[in-house]
């Protein structure tokens, strides 16, 4: 249970820095590297004590943390600047790909201005044309974005665990993924 247990990992300054396991969270609690901020009803029971699992703890050491210029290129952040979204139907419920604009195979390069999402089927269709050949429509330019996709994923955990987190995740955030 303790491995399969999400809590929240806070920065000195209270700025969200990461999930990690209860097992983990309690070690760091444990061996004073961080503190226990809020809880809720989990308990873990040893013979000679009772500890509570942490929702939410903070490091006692400021973290610094490097501040990304570019978004990296990757399958991942294509999928989150696309919004999950097939590019030529608008589908999301179909397995999703990644799609080259101008095909590899006539010259196109894997770049953030030449890839874009697709559907299983669209990519199916499209091949190795060009989507004007295929006779589809692309539903926006893809382009480099500018700006940073925040890079906390948050779990799936119990209520009261999800409810302690939002507390501290920054508001934009909180409307992002509650939109997914």
């Amino acid at each position: 249970m303790l491995n399969s247990l999400k809590i929240l990992i806070l920065n000195y300054s209270y700025e969200p820095l990461q999930f990690c396991s209860a097992k983990r969270g309690l070690v760091m609690v444990l061996s004073g590297r961080a503190e226990q901020i809020e809880c809720d009803g989990y308990v873990v029971r040893s013979p000679s004590m009772s500890l509570q699992v942490p929702t939410v703890i903070r490091v006692l050491n400021l973290v610094k943390r490097k501040a990304r210029k570019n978004v990296s290129f990757s399958k991942k952040n294509i999928l989150r600047r696309d919004n999950f979204t097939c590019q030529y139907c608008g589908d999301r419920e179909y397995p999703l790909t990644v799609d080259h604009v101008i095909p590899k195979s006539r010259g196109g390069k894997t770049t953030w201005t030449n890839v874009v999402v697709a559907c299983k089927p669209c990519n199916m269709k499209k091949g190795s044309r060009t989507a004007r050949e295929a006779n589809m429509r692309l539903g926006k330019k893809p382009d480099r974005p500018n700006f940073n996709f925040h890079q906390l994923v948050v779990p799936v955990g119990p209520t009261s665990h999800v409810e302690s987190w939002m507390k501290y995740l920054p508001k934009s955030f909180v409307a992002r993924t509650s939109m997914n």
